[in-house]
């Protein structure tokens, strides 16, 4: 039976990350229905986001079970002595808003395939930078 990572992620930190069993699919609507009772209506929009080929790239050499699981994901090597593969990741947004230049997602579900620890890195940098607030420019010139 297949994995799914589920990934909760609040303001550039990771709060919770499982493991869940079962279809991919099957987890997605789940998780939706539970978010739906996380959702403010009065202060946010709530979207599915799916990127059905989100790339992931891991430093050569593999092992054989690496190549066996990343080839059933679209894997190719490049020539900077990776390979790359692409895997579903879908994103659940139910606390964001809109500021006077930005889209800001506070709290976010990603779910994508469990693979291994590589693709679960790659994936929870994901769920950090999605989450993590854009510093102004006021700010950038402060630093």
């Amino acid at each position: 039976m297949s994995e799914t990572l589920v990934i909760r992620a609040r303001e550039g930190k990771i709060v919770e990350k499982t493991k869940v069993p079962g279809d991919l699919k099957e987890v997605i609507k789940k998780k939706v229905m539970e978010c739906i009772s996380l959702w403010d209506v009065e202060k946010a929009d709530f979207t599915v986001i799916r990127d059905p080929q989100y790339p992931i790239s891991v430093e050569l050499p593999l092992t054989k079970e690496q190549y066996e699981l990343y080839s059933k994901y679209n894997m190719s090597r490049t020539s900077e002595g990776t390979v790359i593969f692409y895997v579903p990741v879908y994103i659940i947004s139910f606390d964001n808003e809109y500021t006077d230049e930005n889209y800001i997602d506070k709290e976010v579900i990603v779910i994508a395939p469990a693979l291994d620890e590589k693709a679960e890195e790659a994936i929870i940098e994901l769920a950090i930078q999605t989450t993590t607030p854009e510093t102004t420019k006021e700010e950038e010139e402060d630093i």
